[in-house]
């Protein structure tokens, strides 16, 4: 935790004192969580680096006015890039099963456990994990995306198939991951390593399934699509927050 970041949370947690301890509480959390995303975002890793970052924001007592103010507009709005960043992945995952001809009820109902259960589930569930490690919070975030999708495996017309749960396992895993700039070849690599490992589930632990060569590529390219739209997910996520209230001053 920089030094600069806790004086700039406590001034816009006294700037809250009109509001309830446990919506303090709340605000200044979700507000540190903005910060360090943008900070994990730009690199940031020294005191005067963050210093400058946020010498870039509003003044803390502005920003508490319109936290206090805005309360309710926040809350909706938080809501809404939760609910938008969540859409991407769904309608990302649920078209790529419409081009491999699944049937679109099928694809349909995949599409909204993805999105609305895992991807907007998610946005609202890290706040809670934020002060854990880097990888703690990794951890975290696939326990609770691996809960969440439990619709997913209902999702087939044979019943509950439980190595759906996987696939929210998997993006639960690359929303964290993608919260910090990461080499590409990280990036590339990810989508081959869990399409390896649902084969491996699927045939040699599961013995479900022949194997077959052929739907090698069908599965990585549909890895591969809910890779990318993790990552679009998570940087429209951020747009959108950063757009809402942590906007840089102007400069006159």
């Amino acid at each position: 935790m920089y030094r600069a970041l806790e004086a700039y949370l406590a001034d816009v947690d006294a700037g809250l004192r009109g509001l309830s301890r446990r919506r303090r509480l709340v605000l200044v959390r979700e507000l540190k969580a903005h910060l360090c995303d943008e900070a994990d975002a730009r690199g940031i890793q020294s005191e005067a680096a963050m210093t400058e970052l946020l010498a870039e924001k509003e003044h803390p007592a502005l920003l508490a006015e319109g936290l206090a103010c805005g309360e309710v507009e926040d809350a909706t709005h938080r809501g809404a890039t939760a609910l938008a960043a969540g859409m991407i992945i769904g309608l990302a995952t649920g078209f790529h099963l419409i081009l491999e001809g699944r049937r679109w009820y099928i694809a349909l109902t995949f599409a909204a456990a993805q999105g609305l259960a895992v991807g907007a589930g998610y946005f609202w569930a890290r706040r809670h994990w934020l002060r854990l490690g880097p990888w703690a919070r990794t951890g975290m975030a696939v326990l609770a995306t691996l809960l969440l999708s439990i619709p997913l495996g209902f999702t087939t017309m044979h019943g509950f198939k439980p190595t759906r749960l996987l696939y929210g396992a998997f993006t639960g895993y690359l929303l964290e991951r993608y919260t910090q700039e990461r080499p590409l070849w990280q990036v590339i690599l990810e989508p081959v390593a869990f399409t390896a490992l649902m084969f491996f589930v699927e045939v040699v632990v599961m013995g479900r399934v022949r194997f077959m060569w052929w739907k090698v590529p069908l599965e990585l390219s549909f890895n591969a699509t809910l890779a990318l739209s993790a990552l679009l997910a998570v940087r429209l996520r951020r747009f959108l927050a950063e757009r809402r209230v942590l906007t840089p001053q102007e400069q006159g």
